[in-house]
């Protein structure tokens, strides 16, 4: 696991980067900052894969190309450090405290008279899926009675990995089922913690509103094959509990209106009525699951 020693700076025109020197060439770097300068501008960043021969072997990696805020963003990222570059960072602070990030290969931003223009963020392709990909291919798997106790187990280890993400400080910036990659060995679930360029770190106590608004995130979408009874089993891992109390039944209804909210301001739909229908996967995924929109 590389730390922030291991990454060299430099500056390349109006560019400055930084990279693994053993995975990085001129190459490299010229391939990369070519593709970067040829995406138009847009409001969302853009995920795009590419294979490069880097330290003598093909590597397929993911570019994550950054645009420029507009109007008073614009001076906001004029006086803070790109999306890529905190993204860079946060990844480090998260493997150091032992949660599983893509892996970074070089990072990099653009400015003139400090105005931000491009910025990137380079990382391995890991050999998984995001988390409504991944249970699709588990829809079917309650007729197996240990594919069934596979999928129970990921879902309480994933709570208990969100848990102690939060203990320890970290707050995703959005954290929905799709910005959570499975990798799955045969025996476990792995879980990476995708697009961490909003991801902050926060004195423990001070960040616990925060908490809410993961687990409201976590919540929102349909997922293949999570029924409501599955939804709770996430909660009391995450809570670390057995029974439900009246203030984690108070929290779960809360988790319930919140959720409802969600959905009509960010899906659309009608948030009202039955929420076992509500929360009823439709059988399509929702395109904020595009593997190739997360990676």
């Amino acid at each position: 696991m590389p730390a922030s020693i291991d990454y060299h700076e430099a500056a390349h025109g109006q560019w400055r980067l930084v990279y693994l020197g053993e995975l990085w060439n001129r190459g490299a770097q010229q391939a990369v900052l070519e593709m970067v300068e040829a995406q138009p501008w847009a409001k969302h960043p853009q995920t795009l894969p590419l294979r490069l021969t880097l330290g003598a072997k093909e590597h397929e990696l993911y570019l994550k190309v950054f645009h420029p805020g507009r109007g008073a963003a614009a001076w906001k990222d004029a006086l803070r450090r790109s999306k890529a570059w905190r993204a860079w960072r946060l990844g480090l602070e998260l493997e150091n405290a032992g949660f599983a990030v893509p892996f970074t290969i070089a990072a990099g931003e653009q400015r003139r008279a400090r105005f931000l223009r491009r910025a990137f963020l380079l990382t391995e392709k890991i050999d998984g899926e995001p988390a409504p990909l991944f249970l699709r291919a588990w829809l079917h798997c309650g007729k197996n009675k240990a594919r069934l106790a596979a999928k129970r187990a990921g879902l309480r280890h994933a709570a208990r990995l969100v848990r102690r993400f939060h203990r320890a400080g970290f707050v995703h910036g959005d954290l929905v089922a799709s910005n959570l990659l499975v990798a799955f060995d045969g025996h476990a679930m792995n879980f990476y913690f995708m697009d961490n360029d909003r991801t902050r770190r926060y004195p423990v106590w001070p960040a616990q509103p925060f908490w809410k608004r993961n687990l409201i995130q976590l919540n929102r979408l349909p997922l293949p094959g999570v029924t409501l009874q599955d939804r709770m089993r996430f909660l009391k891992a995450y809570l670390d509990i057995g029974k439900v109390s009246a203030g984690e039944r108070s929290l779960a209804r809360w988790l319930e209106r919140r959720t409802r909210l969600r959905r009509e301001q960010c899906d659309g739909v009608d948030g009202s009525g039955d929420f076992r229908r509500l929360m009823h996967w439709s059988g399509e995924i929702s395109p904020t699951a595009d593997p190739k929109e997360l990676r």
